[in-house]
């Protein structure tokens, strides 16, 4: 199995799953759109590291109480097991919904933003300006109102995301400026 970009050459599952930054990288212009896709930014990749912690973390705690539960089999254990398990549960739908889920995808025909609060689609046609912001990449509408995508958030990545948003400032500026699709 590959990663999603497919130019990386990650070929173990595990490593797949971090979906390499090649992808953001390589799509940079009018040429490099692969099915309808100019480009896909996600959290970045200490983000992600600590959702895969967040989710697996308490998994593994959950999964070390049942095998207790194969050993010493009482209400009690399964109690504890059945707590564990919820707790973990818990944990992995943080980790998923707040860190790995979260994406800015740049369309021919509409960015997508999948935020942790809800997905938002935006047609190239009502967007206006981008600029960074605290909570990501800022998209500002021709009827004034402004969409974040979080995947470029500073607290998302852990890092500073300048660079990362250059690119995506420049596609949408090409964009912008052409008012053709691409």
């Amino acid at each position: 199995m590959l990663c999603a970009c497919g130019a990386c050459g990650l070929s173990t599952p595990l490593l797949a799953r971090f979906r390499c930054e090649v992808r953001a990288r390589i799509i940079r212009t009018v040429d490099d759109v692969r099915d309808g896709v100019i480009g896909v930014w996600r959290v970045g990749w200490s983000g992600r590291l600590l959702g895969y912690v967040l989710a697996a973390g308490p998994g593994c705690g959950a999964l070390s109480v049942w095998l207790g539960v194969l050993s010493h089999p009482d209400a009690q254990s399964a109690g504890a097991a059945g707590i564990a398990t919820a707790v973990a549960l818990g944990f992995w739908l943080f980790a998923w919904w707040g860190l790995l889920r979260v994406r800015l995808e740049l369309a021919t025909d509409m960015i997508v933003m999948v935020n942790p609060w809800g997905t938002q689609r935006l047609p190239w046609s009502r967007v206006s300006a981008v600029s960074l912001g605290n909570w990501g990449a800022l998209f500002h509408t021709t009827d004034g109102f402004t969409y974040t995508a979080y995947a470029l958030s500073d607290l998302a990545g852990g890092t500073r995301q300048d660079e990362r948003f250059a690119d995506v400032r420049r596609i949408v500026e090409d964009r912008l400026r052409s008012g053709q699709p691409l």
